[in-house]
């Protein structure tokens, strides 16, 4: 603005920059990308000069901006490129690493052949179950037809398994068919026939050893009728033999099948831990090559507009007398040009910005820090006057919704529409694809930047959606949060770290379901050492257990470290930037601090958005940082 102001002042040295700015309108033609400049003025002549001054001082200003500005996006573009390449490299070598040292050649086809030894196994198992439960049923019915107790049933198995016992059941029965063919023909008293009876005592006696070396002090009880019956009816004790050998061997099948399944189940674990930390890379890969091919294509973008050498802006309207109007009821005139542009508003910024250091815009934002934005909060007056109230620039009133029932919910959404709050909570969440999000700072850099109201509608939100929600008061310098949902600060946080008070005695719920808050509490004569304090990381890692989502609402980043102090203990920082508030100079110093000091900061939240009617905002061709971002 210097070189056009000085440009015009030569020739009209009694004009100061001041009535410049104030004869000065600018317009921006509604849904157009067209700027109409005007100049008010009594002489036709002065109008035309200094219009013809900003049209030729700005065109050439903003041509030589464009091309820097495109110069700039290559040079960061190609040190993305270059960056990313890099990572590309080392994701690679690491994932041809891992394949070595784990021996994987294709995952999936590994996966697909322990699938079916595992469906192999399971039906091999299935089948073993099957037979043993046919084998057990069928020595059932055999020891039934052998008139056998189970216990009998397992000492015939036992003696049949030997062959001395066999033999000598043999012998006796040949011995008592001899004395009964014998009996009738010599009669008893015979000596043939007491030989045999002799020797059939000699054999039970025998019989009976054998017994007791097989079954031990069970086989005292057994008689001989029953040892010799067992041979009775041999086929169905054999076939009874043969079932229960078949059993064991079923049994010992089955317990070899069950072990090596266990083995086998082991190794799909492992194997499948394996996979996740293969694929874990593999996405980290593809993410990165999807952005390296993003890059390329933007860089080449670039190159071909810096080529053209084109202005951004072009003059539709030529300079001449038939601008010039005059003014109804006064003896000034105008003179209007109007300025087309692919990006609407750096007249504005050209002129605007050497007077005011604020953020007015989200681009303003995205184009000076380099942090995500997760939300664009629109401008509410009725919501920035009960703000005002909270910090004593007006008589001091209850916020709002704090004296109605949740069931209100008309009159509630009258003063500010949720859906801007209900989107911010879900950005924050989509941060984490792997866990949800449970415990954030919301901090801003200086004070009235709307970081308490933010806080407050934020865990509105969340309770909506049926999220247990808390919200901390950490300012203990002036504590707002309990005046927003009139609440009591006779007990909070202050409390619950310098006198130990239980933490159920400090939290209070509000009259929104599920949407409690811990106050700040007395405030102590040195707050940080309360904040940085075991007890209050202890206190936040209990909080975190009970609830979905913990808010701590902290003092400005400008001189006070309260909410750096707490960053690493959650999730990270939202940063709230209200529009027309914020000092640039204290932004980007905060920013810069949190980032050499390696904080979490999850993103930014543009608030107090004017004229903002939600839908996709502020992406341009040229803003290259969140090209790359996406």
């Amino acid at each position: 603005m210097d070189p056009i102001f000085q440009d015009i002042k030569s020739r009209y040295p009694d004009l100061t920059k001041g009535d410049l700015i104030q004869n000065l309108t600018l317009q921006r033609a509604v849904k157009t990308k067209i700027l109409q400049v005007g100049y008010k003025d009594e002489s036709e002549e002065k109008i035309l000069f200094i219009l013809n001054n900003l049209m030729t001082g700005y065109l050439d200003y903003q041509a030589k901006e464009y091309i820097s500005n495109l110069s700039q996006a290559q040079e960061f573009t190609e040190e993305q490129i270059n960056r990313v390449i890099q990572e590309v490299a080392l994701l690679e070598s690491q994932l041809e690493s891992f394949q070595k040292e784990k021996n994987l050649i294709d995952p999936a086809t590994q996966n697909n052949v322990l699938a079916q030894q595992s469906e192999f196994l399971n039906k091999e198992i299935e089948d073993t179950e099957i037979q043993l439960d046919g084998m057990t049923q069928l020595a059932k019915n055999l020891q039934s037809q052998l008139d056998l107790t189970p216990e009998e049933g397992v000492i015939v198995t036992r003696l049949n398994q030997e062959q001395n016992y066999s033999k000598l059941i043999s012998q006796i029965k040949d011995i008592e068919s001899q004395i009964a063919l014998e009996s009738i023909r010599l009669g008893e008293q015979h000596p043939t026939l007491r030989s045999l009876n002799a020797k059939k005592q000699e054999l039970v006696s025998l019989l009976y050893n054998e017994t007791r070396k097989i079954l031990g002090p069970k086989a005292e009880n057994l008689s001989l009728d029953f040892l010799t019956s067992i041979s009775n009816n041999l086929a169905i004790t054999q076939k009874f033999f043969d079932t229960n050998s078949e059993i064991a061997v079923l049994k010992a099948k089955r317990d070899s099948l069950n072990d090596a399944n266990q083995k086998f189940n082991k190794e799909i674990n492992v194997l499948s831990t394996t996979n996740k930390e293969y694929y874990q890379i593999q996405r980290e890969l593809k993410t990165a090559n999807d952005s390296l091919n993003r890059l390329l294509a933007l860089n080449e973008n670039l190159q071909i507009e810096v080529a053209k050498q084109a202005s951004p802006w072009k003059l539709l309207t030529p300079i001449n007398d038939s601008l010039i109007k005059d003014i109804s009821g006064t003896a000034r005139k105008i003179g209007l040009i109007a300025f087309g542009s692919l990006c609407v508003g750096g007249l504005i910024g050209l002129l605007v910005d050497k007077l005011d250091s604020a953020f007015h815009s989200v681009e303003e934002l995205q184009n000076t820090l380099d942090l995500p934005c997760l939300g664009i909060i629109p401008y509410n007056s009725k919501l920035e006057l009960m703000s005002k109230r909270q910090t004593g620039k007006l008589k001091k009133g209850t916020f709002k919704f704090a004296q109605k029932s949740s069931e209100e919910k008309n009159d509630q959404d009258e003063i500010i529409n949720l859906d801007s709050y209900i989107s911010l909570y879900t950005n924050i969440n989509l941060l984490s694809s792997d866990t949800s999000i449970r415990s954030i700072v919301i901090g801003a850099a200086e004070a009235s930047e709307g970081k308490s109201t933010t806080s407050i509608y934020l865990a509105r939100a969340a309770a909506m959606l049926g999220k247990r929600v808390l919200v901390v008061d950490v300012d203990m310098r002036k504590p707002k949060v309990h005046q927003y949902l009139g609440l009591k600060n006779t007990t909070g946080l202050s409390n619950l770290i310098a006198d130990d008070v239980p933490i159920n005695d400090a939290i209070q719920e509000s009259k929104i379901e599920n949407l409690s808050i811990i106050s700040a509490g007395s405030k102590p004569p040195n707050p940080t050492r309360i904040i940085s304090s075991q007890k209050m990381q202890t206190l936040m890692k209990t909080l975190r257990q009970n609830f979905d989502f913990v808010i701590y609402d902290t003092p400005p980043l400008m001189g006070f470290s309260d909410a750096k102090i707490l960053i690493p203990f959650t999730e990270g920082l939202v940063f709230i930037v209200g529009l027309g508030k914020t000092h640039r100079p204290n932004v980007k110093r905060v920013i810069n601090d949190l980032q050499m000091s390696k904080m979490s900061v999850l993103g930014m939240v543009a608030n107090g958005v004017k004229n903002y009617m939600g839908g996709y905002y502020g992406y341009g061709y040229y803003d290259y940082n969140q090209y790359y971002k996406e």
